[in-house]
C-alpha cells in the first residue's frame, strides 16, 4: 500500500494531481493525504486568525475528502510557509510519495512555481510533477464566450462541469462590467509571452491583473487593448470555490476616450 501526498489549493491546476492520482491508483493501491496550507499571513503566534484560517482549510479538505469515494484519506491543515509544512506533513504522515503540478497558481502556467522547487529539493521521499496538458493539442476546455455580453454559470471545482471561461478579447479599449449575483468570480487578465507561447505575462502598466467579485457584487474593469505578436490579451473568469457553483453577466463596452485639452 501506498501512502501518496497531495498538496491542493483552491485551483483547478492543484486538482489535477487529485485526478491523477485516482485515475492511476485504486483504494487498494495507495492511501491518499491531503494538504492544504494558508501561507498568506505571517502567523508568529497563535491566534483567532490562525485558528479562522485552520478552521476554513478544514471545512475544504472535508469537501474534497467527501468527493472522494473509497479511499482512505487524511487531511491536514496548516499556516505558515508551504513548502515546508508539505515537507513536515510528508515526514508526520511517512508519505511514500508526493504529487503535485508545476503550480498551483492559476496565472502561472509556464514555470515551476516556489513551492514546488522547495518541495522537490527537500522531500523525503519521491516527487512527482503530473502534466497541466488536458490533451495532446492542449486545446482549452472552458467555456468560450464570442458575444459582447451574456449570463453565465461556472460549476464548482470539483464538479463535472466546466468552472472557468474565456471572454472576448478586443482591439479597443473597453469596460469590461460584471455583475455577480451567486458565489465568487475571479478576473484574469494576462498577456500572451512569445518566449513560452502562452498567456503568462501580466498586463500592460495600469490595468487589473486580477480581481474577485463577490455575490451581490458589481465591478467595471477597464481593459487597454493591446496585443503581443498579433496575439491579444486573454480575459479568463474562474470560479476558484471547491463545489458551489458561481452565477454572473458580464456585458464589454467601449471606454470613453480621453477628453482633449
Amino acid at each position: 500500500m501506498k501512502r501518496i501526498l497531495l498538496p491542493l489549493e483552491e485551483t483547478d491546476r492543484s486538482l489535477k494531481a487529485l485526478h491523477y492520482v485516482t485515475k492511476h491508483y485504486t483504494p487498494d493501491e495507495a492511501d491518499i493525504v491531503l494538504v492544504m496550507v494558508d501561507d498568506s499571513q505571517n502567523y508568529s503566534l497563535r491566534s483567532e486568525a490562525e485558528a479562522a484560517a485552520l478552521s476554513a482549510l478544514d471545512e475544504k479538505l472535508e469537501v474534497i475528502k467527501s468527493s472522494i469515494g473509497g479511499y482512505k484519506v487524511l487531511t491536514k491543515a496548516a499556516t505558515g510557509s508551504a513548502g515546508a509544512k508539505i515537507i513536515r506533513a510528508a515526514r508526520d504522515t511517512g508519505a511514500d510519495l508526493i504529487i503535485m503540478t508545476k503550480s498551483s497558481k492559476d496565472d502561472n502556467q509556464s514555470s515551476i512555481g516556489s513551492t514546488t522547487e522547495y518541495v522537490i529539493n527537500n522531500a523525503p521521499c519521491e516527487v512527482m510533477i503530473v502534466s497541466e496538458a488536458i490533451n495532446n493539442r492542449k486545446e482549452y476546455r472552458g467555456l468560450i464566450y464570442k458575444t459582447a455580453t451574456a449570463a453565465v454559470t461556472l460549476r464548482g471545482q470539483l464538479g463535472d462541469k466546466q468552472s472557468e471561461c474565456l471572454l472576448p478579447s478586443v482591439n479597443v479599449d473597453c469596460n469590461y462590467h460584471f455583475d455577480v449575483t451567486v458565489g465568487k468570480i475571479r478576473f484574469y487578465h494576462t498577456a500572451y509571452n512569445p518566449d513560452t507561447r502562452n498567456w503568462d505575462l501580466p498586463p500592460a502598466p495600469g490595468q487589473d491583473a486580477y480581481r474577485d467579485i463577490l455575490a451581490g457584487e458589481q465591478a467595471d474593469i477597464l481593459v487597454k487593448a493591446d496585443s503581443t505578436d498579433g496575439k491579444a490579451d486573454r480575459i479568463r473568469i474562474v470560479n476558484r470555490d471547491m463545489k458551489k457553483e458561481a452565477v454572473f453577466t458580464y456585458r464589454i463596452t467601449a471606454a470613453p476616450k480621453p477628453e482633449m485639452l
